[in-house]
């Protein structure tokens, strides 16, 4: 689930055990906030889009982390001119999309995959997708933090029997069991990638056997492999294992993302295949195609830039030790 609670700069003279303790009361608020808005999602889903305009305001009001965050990432993706009013606008459409991630992932664990299917619109890039299957020996699927990832999946599902879907555990357990019951509803099989090297394995396994594998490409967990890459007005540290996973396996990347429209549907895209070099040579320290990735996340992050959830300062400059 994407971070809604960021480390604030505490005042000058306070300790490291207060800013951990605000920091502390700071998550446990948001996540009985969130566990809330999980419960009515599922019971009352018209009662949350009511109150969506209030809960939005009062979000970006009261939370300077997802004021200063959001308008960090403004700064990079919207250019150095970008004015205040614009970063406004932004941080608040973000945290609108944001809310509407939340609920829809307690209102789909109510639908069925037929359901949830049903709320893709349109597919674009449909051939690309049949081009890179019809070589066999599985493939990975890349996609980032936009729009409904079970939705995808739901689509994803009229062409995969096996679909393995890689993922960290949520501290959340309201959230996990949620997105597990929707995984079950959905057939597919669940890669915990915190369960260490025997995922991977498993992982490697299924793409020989010409299966689906799908994975969020859009930055680095605590802990994983990852390289900077320049996207936009900065740089991102994306994660490895795509790469890793893909010359192992011999597998291409196919990116795939999905994104709202304003009907409350959803549209699929399908980009061309990246296939990876195993004897390719780093560019300027950057794996080749992990740059070829970067490019198109870096495209749909442009167009679509209030529907990347990201609360937290994205981008390594905004990141760096002062």
């Amino acid at each position: 689930m994407p971070r809604i609670v960021a480390d604030e700069i505490a005042p000058p003279g306070s300790g490291k055990k207060s800013k951990a303790a605000a920091t502390g009361a700071r998550s446990r608020a948001a996540r009985f906030f969130l566990g809330r808005l999980y419960f009515w999602a599922r019971h009352a889903p018209w009662m949350l889009k009511l109150v969506k305009p209030l809960v939005v305001w009062v979000t970006v009001r009261c939370s300077g982390a997802i004021r200063n965050g959001t308008r960090a990432n403004a700064r990079r993706i919207l250019g150095p001119g970008v004015t205040r009013e614009q970063c406004a606008e932004f941080t608040a459409k973000v945290t609108a999309n944001f809310y509407d991630f939340v609920v829809e992932v307690g209102h789909c664990g109510a639908m069925t995959a037929q359901q949830l299917a049903r709320q893709v619109e349109s597919v674009h890039g449909h051939e690309e997708y049949l081009a890179a299957r019809r070589a066999g020996g599985g493939a990975i699927m890349l996609t980032a933090h936009m729009g409904s990832f079970e939705v995808g999946i739901a689509a994803l599902r009229a062409y995969e029997q096996n679909i393995h879907v890689v993922f960290k555990r949520d501290e959340m357990d309201r959230f996990e069991t949620i997105r597990r019951t929707l995984r079950d509803t959905l057939g597919v099989h669940e890669a915990p990638v915190d369960a260490g090297w025997d995922t991977w394995v498993g992982l490697r396994d299924a793409l020989e056997s010409n299966h689906v594998v799908v994975m969020q490409g859009d930055r680095a967990m605590p802990g994983q492999k990852a390289q900077s890459v320049p996207i936009l007005g900065g740089h991102l540290a994306l994660p490895l294992g795509p790469i890793v996973l893909a010359q192992i396996s011999g597998s291409p990347i196919v990116p795939v993302f999905v994104v709202r429209t304003a009907s409350g549907g959803s549209l699929l895209f399908v980009e061309s295949a990246i296939r990876v070099d195993p004897d390719a040579r780093l560019i300027d320290g950057v794996h080749p195609q992990l740059l070829a990735w970067g490019k198109v996340l870096e495209k749909f992050i442009a167009k679509y830039p209030e529907q990347w959830l990201f609360l937290d300062p994205a981008f390594v400059e905004d990141n760096s030790p002062t």
